[in-house]
């Protein structure tokens, strides 16, 4: 364990569209926010670190609100999470549309915001436009809160004046005893409404993540840490993965890329099924292939096994038949979400599964093994033999990598260096893990 500092938390709040998933990119000079011209779309808070003057917060990024109890069940989930933070912040971002003006709505958030009795700033935003700013001013100065910055989050005016605003209000930051950085990534993937959302706030054991039976509720790839076994692990949920046909919207398009880009930075995957369709689709399939293509680990967890029967369960592993080819190169698990059936199955797979990448090979016995199984079943390309002379393990790898030394490298293609990975999964627990070959002459 080590000492790290828990930073005061910066909250960013206002009803929608006022522009503050713009106001959190140019704080944090990145693109982690979804920033597009529509109502409602960062659903989940996000979080960035962000030091200014020598001092650093966390800035947190929430979903637009309006603060009033919802019917609608991910807008009353957004709006408890949003409450949730507010009793935790150091600092409450109040953000306003200084173009536009002064709404009800505006209205009853600072309502709500003062009576948590933490400082806030009241920030108008769109300040660019200055003559519509100075015809709004006054109305805001109703609200009684008496700290106000002028800002334009779309061209960064008045940004280090919030800075510097900020870090003199915030306190200093806590000391406590944490590990600072994850032993590995794990990333869960799979098509809209799979519930991938509901596993990682079992895995997480906390509503991180906004859980709804409508599909594409979560529209950004979201992380948090969590402890299996005694590894720090960052769990990422991504938005729903659809065809491509199906994605109509811009804010789709970029859901799917924040998935697949998720995929790419993390150690193990894991592929969330349901099981009550009673097969894998082909973006499911193509998810598969994606991963292993991208050399990851993965895992499949087919969910909602409390909604098929036995017999349908006979039906769907019949229809899995067809794909045994790559499917039992990796783990499956069965759960249930809302029964909370086989759940710490999964943190189990998931850290034997890290193990296995991990694994140490002696040299001399997979040389020997190889060797033996090509005396016995030679590969030729053409009438020429193929010579394998040595093979080595690659210490330190993230994967298992192997070094081969042949006579003629553009003779081991996929089905030749498929027919040594074989001979190595049979010989030892690879379940779940990718392979790779480095093939180089002698």
């Amino acid at each position: 364990m080590k000492k790290n500092k828990k930073y005061p938390k910066v909250v960013i709040v206002g009803r929608t569209n006022v522009g503050k998933s713009t106001l959190f990119n140019r704080i944090a000079k990145s693109s982690r926010s979804i920033v597009l011209e529509l109502e409602g779309v960062t659903r989940d808070y996000i979080t960035e670190i962000i030091t200014h003057n020598d001092k650093t917060f966390e800035l947190i990024d929430t979903g637009g609100v309006s603060f009033k109890k919802e019917k609608d069940t991910i807008l009353e989930n957004v709006r408890l999470k949003v409450l949730d933070l507010l009793t935790r912040a150091d600092l409450i971002l109040f953000v306003c549309d200084g173009k536009n003006g002064l709404t009800k709505d505006d209205i009853q958030v600072s309502q709500v915001l003062k009576k948590t009795n933490k400082p806030i700033l009241l920030l108008l935003n769109k300040a660019d436009n200055r003559k519509a700013l100075e015809e709004n001013l006054g109305d805001f100065y109703k609200l009684g809160i008496k700290d106000l910055i002028e800002v334009s989050a779309i061209n960064g005016f008045g940004i280090n004046n919030l800075l510097d605003q900020i870090t003199q209000i915030i306190p200093e930051p806590k000391t406590e005893l944490q590990e600072d950085k994850a032993n590995y990534k794990v990333t869960i993937i799979g098509k809209p409404n799979v519930g991938k959302s509901s596993l990682t706030n079992l895995l997480l054991q906390e509503e991180r993540s906004i859980v709804s039976e409508i599909a594409g509720t979560t529209r950004e790839a979201i992380s948090d840490h969590t402890y299996i076994s005694q590894d720090l692990v960052l769990l990422t949920d991504t938005a729903g993965v659809r065809k491509k046909s199906n994605v109509v919207e811009t804010i789709e398009t970029l859901m799917v890329k924040s998935s697949l880009s998720a995929v790419r930075t993390s150690n193990i995957i894991m592929l969330v099924v349901d099981a009550s369709e009673l097969k894998l689709s082909d973006q499911e399939l193509k998810l598969i292939f994606y991963a292993y293509e991208e050399k990851k680990a993965l895992i499949i967890a087919f969910n909602k096994t409390d909604l098929i029967t036995p017999e349908e369960r006979k039906v769907l592993e019949y229809n899995l038949k067809e794909y045994a080819f790559i499917l039992k190169k990796m783990p499956i698990v069965w759960i249930s979400c809302k029964n909370k059936k086989n759940i710490s199955n999964i943190s189990k797979q998931i850290k034997k599964l890290w193990d296995r990448l991990n694994q140490k090979f002696n040299n001399e016995e997979i040389n020997e093994l190889i060797k033996n199984s090509l005396m016995q079943k030679p590969l030729f390309h053409k009438t020429i033999e193929l010579k394998l002379y040595k093979i080595s393990w690659v210490e330190g790898a993230k994967i298992p990598t192997f070094k081969l030394k042949v006579n003629q490298v553009s003779w081991f293609g996929p089905s030749q260096l498929g027919f040594i990975e074989n001979i190595l999964r049979k010989k030892y627990d690879l379940l779940g893990c990718p392979i790779k070959f480095i093939v180089i002459k002698k």
